[in-house]
């Protein structure tokens, strides 16, 4: 029965990963709700700073740089690679060489 007690053991630890992971996700639909709700209930003037805090904190050109740098160093990095195969092809090995044949003795 050793085997039947370690599948319950597996299933107990798989629940409760489970049940954390549907807590965690539980409290941020929580805590977005709860934004949209004070959203919803702001008046204009107080939905005007709210809408302002929001840009004020967010920063779109900051993301599009990132994205730019990112695509540039993917570029650079195949850049890289393609030079690095390039310069295997130019080296000869030592098979290609020709060997003078042995002197005779």
């Amino acid at each position: 029965m050793t085997w039947w007690k370690d599948l319950l053991r597996i299933f107990k630890s798989e629940a409760s990963d489970v049940k954390e992971g549907l807590t965690r996700v539980g409290q941020s639909l929580d805590s977005e709700l709860a934004k949209k709700e004070a959203e919803m209930a702001a008046s204009p003037s107080e939905r005007v700073d709210m809408i302002i805090d929001e840009i004020e904190t967010s920063d779109p050109l900051g993301e599009i740089e990132a994205k730019i740098k990112k695509v540039q160093s993917e570029i650079e990095a195949g850049n890289e690679i393609e030079a690095g195969n390039d310069t295997t092809a130019d080296r000869t090995s030592s098979a290609d060489i020709d060997r003078d044949p042995p002197a005779d003795r």
